[in-house]
């Protein structure tokens, strides 16, 4: 993402009307999206006789994505006694990284917009754990924060043993 500041402005100004709950809906629903897109990409990488390193770091990622949304959902579920609903907004991090998926041979590129999404997604739960109210939710955001950071570093050794160079600019990786 050129500027992921601007990315997380917009993104914030698009979320701001949601509240608390409507936040939290959202991002239930989009790390499932997200372990979706994981799925794929272990597919895809599998199919293209890449590294079973590479397949099985897609796959714990997908596996990962899964839980967040299974341990988010059931802090909604605590917090407002009722299922969440699907909110009706793009899922930045599937989005990004389905369109990637689009041309699954450019592995670098796939790479780097998986790196990418990673760390939006830490800086929005840090956000997060900045805005809610509720104590035990706040270590919940900052723990996810901290795996969204830990994802980002998997990617990122994957390329490295790859021998794939992935470009990420240093003032945007300086804020985490």
């Amino acid at each position: 993402m050129k500027d992921l500041e601007k990315v997380l402005v917009d993104f914030e100004k698009m979320l701001s009307g949601l509240g608390e709950k409507g936040i939290l809906s959202y991002w239930i629903f989009g790390e499932y999206e997200e372990a979706g897109i994981y799925w794929k990409l272990a597919e895809t990488a599998e199919k293209l006789g890449l590294p079973a390193s590479l397949v099985g770091t897609f796959r714990d990622l997908a596996k990962e994505s899964e839980e967040h949304g299974d341990t988010l959902k059931q802090i909604y579920v605590r917090t407002y006694g009722e299922e969440p609903q699907k909110v009706d907004l793009p899922y930045i991090e599937a989005e990004v990284l389905a369109k990637a998926l689009e041309d699954p041979e450019n592995m670098p590129y796939v790479l780097k917009i998986a790196m990418e999404t990673e760390l939006v997604a830490r800086r929005l739960y840090e956000r997060l754990a900045e805005i809610t109210g509720d104590e035990s939710a706040r270590k919940v955001y900052r723990y996810l924060a901290d795996v969204e950071w830990t994802h980002y570093l998997r990617l990122k050794g994957e390329a490295g043993l790859l021998g794939i160079t992935v470009e990420v600019p240093e003032a945007e990786i300086a804020q985490y």
